[in-house]
């Protein structure tokens, strides 16, 4: 693993960690950013720059760095929902300036994934396939939308249309129906309201390389540990010993408030 990292001056009375693998790609595409803003805010982001198309490392690097500038100090927007979509619509700019610098990195896109947590209040913004999963009493839910493939056959498997196999098989279920590309972007997920954290909750962030673990072997893993550290360490682990012979980039963000949480 290429490194478990305690970020940015997050305060004592939170614990976060995040860490990353490259798996059996050539080159490590995924970028992830965790930073507190104070009065028990933290600010934390992820994307993974997209595989077969070129720069996917510059693509991820050029939107988390102009995301989290505008996020923390662009100003305007007081509402953390209208902040967020401020900074994804910085950074799609952004990657559209870069590639008006360089043409040759026409193609270039990564997915998104950021959380901003204000006391007890977490709000999101995410576009693509990167999931955020909340754990709570035991159970594991994805609390952002599925902007691929796979997302679209879980939901018509989900009504009945065809069965959960058929959609697991199905070819094609990585394709991505959105991404940060400098274009439009249509498809994007940030509720109007947050949600409210519970004590012993714990939020993750993730790239899909994640995934090669099953959500069951998941909430094992999360039973068994404490620290964010100590789970980043054992799922990527986990991640590493499928041994996966096409294993995708995996990076994994891990927030558990401390203590109780202040409203």
């Amino acid at each position: 693993m290429e490194g478990t990292i305690k970020t940015d001056g997050l305060t004592a009375t939170d614990d976060v960690a995040w860490g990353q693998i490259q798996g059996r790609r050539k080159h490590q595409q995924d970028r992830a950013h965790c930073q507190s803003l104070g009065n028990g805010c933290h600010l934390l982001v992820l994307g993974d720059g997209m595989g077969g198309h070129v720069a996917g490392d510059i693509a991820s690097a050029t939107v988390l760095e102009r995301f989290r500038n505008a996020f923390v100090n662009d100003g305007g927007e007081s509402n953390p929902r209208a902040r967020l979509l401020q900074a994804l619509k910085a950074a799609n700019h952004a990657l559209f300036d870069r590639i008006q610098e360089d043409p040759r990195l026409t193609g270039m896109g990564t997915t998104l994934v950021a959380v901003h947590v204000a006391g007890r209040s977490l709000y999101w913004i995410s576009v693509g396939d990167s999931p955020l999963w909340l754990f709570r009493n035991g159970e594991m839910q994805r609390l952002n939308e599925n902007h691929s493939m796979g997302g679209l056959l879980d939901q018509r498997a989900a009504h009945g249309e065809i069965t959960r196999e058929e959609a697991a098989k199905f070819p094609g279920r990585s394709q991505l129906l959105e991404a940060v590309m400098g274009d439009d972007i249509k498809l994007y997920d940030a509720p109007a309201e947050p949600l409210k954290l519970q004590p012993g909750d714990l939020i993750a962030l993730a790239s899909d390389g994640v995934e090669t673990c099953s959500p069951e072997e998941l909430q094992n893993i999360v039973a068994g540990r404490f620290s964010a550290a100590e789970l980043v360490q054992a799922i990527l682990n986990a991640v590493e010993d499928h041994a996966v012979p096409s294993q995708d980039n995996a990076t994994l963000i891990v927030f558990r408030p401390n203590g109780d949480i202040e409203s």
